[in-house]
């Protein structure tokens, strides 16, 4: 088995990493298949470290956002993607208004800022950060305007702004799709696995849809399709079958009621409590993405917002699991070149193989775009996604899984 002295050789000292070792390490491992099974487990966590478009980028947290509720995410590489000079910028999803609060602070050319939340409570903090940052800085040229609303409504609400500036298009644009503290800590929302509450999961509380519907309500195979397509479960058919004998004693109502029913299932020898853990943490993803139908929204919104881009516009995304990372991708491999359609994962890497390729020495000279791929309507500037610096990732461990994509319009 490779020892964790070797793994540190090879520059890997993340905590997510090191968490996943010990627990392969520690664990009682009665056949010669499952330490084999162990040894391959190491191996691919390592290869997928060496991997990573770590952020070179020295972390700090900037004044304005030190006491917020929520911490921003790469902060400092997202100031970086948008470090030339923008009159107008969109965040599309507010959150606490941290990476909101840093780009009006550093720009002081911006005349139009946009924040976009569906959240109440978020939108109640940003918007009260963002007007007192704006009225501090006495700036009568800035406009600011926020919406409670969800990006997919991204046209309609810039042509409410100004008709002009849809028809120009904007300079720059955010999309952060992570949870906000505010919403993981407070137990009445349902997001936590840890905490208990309702089972709700609404981004939205004015939507109609909970989790609680999904798990009482909809057909089985409809259960298992959520939790094998969007939490990439594995045991999704034995969550499937106790989800649906729960139904008969009175369903699920409580976070806390899902939460055994999944330690429950989850063998002792898989990690013990981190095994539950992680198993109930991608049933908590896969409900909330059906609740909130992300994937497809996401995917939508995507297309929306470039359109709505000036040229030489971009577009920055951070995302934080697999399934939106992949949407993300695709789509903006998609809209570069939209005269070919990616249908499976081999059209996706021939398709990138005809893509231009760009290095660190191109014309963009920005320290921070390392390689890109260009193509008929405009260029990825992060071919692979930018993730969070190991000291981000130390001092904020909710970050780990973060990843940065950019594009930018021809």
């Amino acid at each position: 088995m490779i020892s964790f002295l070797s793994a540190v050789r090879v520059g890997v000292r993340s905590h997510a990493l090191v968490a996943d070792y010990r627990s392969i390490s520690t664990a009682k491992i009665p056949k010669k298949k499952e330490k084999q099974k162990a040894k391959v487990a190491v191996a691919a966590l390592l290869k997928k470290e060496k991997r990573r478009t770590r952020s070179d980028r020295e972390f700090e947290q900037i004044d304005s956002v030190r006491d917020q509720p929520h911490v921003p995410v790469m902060l400092g590489e997202v100031t970086d993607v948008f470090s030339k000079p923008i009159c107008s910028f969109v965040d599309c999803t507010l959150g606490a208004a941290g990476h909101s609060s840093a780009i009006i602070e550093s720009h002081p050319e911006l005349r139009v800022f946009v924040g976009m939340d569906v959240d109440p409570l978020a939108y109640d903090v940003a918007c009260s950060r963002i007007h007192a940052l704006s009225n501090s800085h006495a700036r009568s040229d800035l406009k600011v305007c926020t919406f409670l609303k969800n990006f997919k409504h991204i046209k309609s609400v810039l042509s409410e702004v100004d008709q002009s500036i849809l028809n120009s298009g904007v300079d720059g644009m955010l999309m952060d799709l992570g949870m906000s503290s505010m919403q993981v800590n407070n137990p009445q929302r349902g997001f936590s696995v840890l905490g208990n509450g309702p089972l709700d999961m609404r981004m939205d509380p004015q939507a109609s849809l909970k989790a609680e519907d999904i798990l009482n309500s909809w057909p089985d195979t409809e259960v298992g399709r959520v939790l094998r397509d969007y939490g990439e479960e594995s045991n999704w058919k034995l969550l499937q079958n106790k989800i649906l004998k729960a139904r008969l004693h009175g369903g699920l109502h409580s976070t806390s009621e899902l939460v055994d029913l999944i330690r429950d299932m989850t063998p002792a020898r898989r990690g013990g409590r981190q095994g539950w853990i992680k198993t109930a943490t991608r049933v908590f993803q896969a409900l909330r993405i059906a609740v909130n139908d992300e994937l497809k929204t996401l995917e939508d919104s995507l297309r929306a917002c470039f359109d709505c881009l000036a040229p030489g516009g971009r577009l920055a995304v951070i995302s934080f699991h697999s399934l939106e990372d992949r949407i993300v991708k695709q789509t903006f491999l998609k809209i570069i070149e939209c005269n070919k359609e990616y249908g499976d994962r081999d059209d996706e890497e021939r398709g990138s193989r005809n893509l231009q390729k760009k290095g660190s020495d191109s014309d963009e000279k920005e320290a921070w775009i390392r390689q890109s791929l260009q193509g008929l309507n405009g260029t990825i500037l992060t071919k692979r996604p930018i993730t969070p610096s190991e000291e981000e990732e130390k001092l904020n461990s909710r970050c780990r899984s973060a990843k940065l994509r950019v594009i930018q319009k021809a």
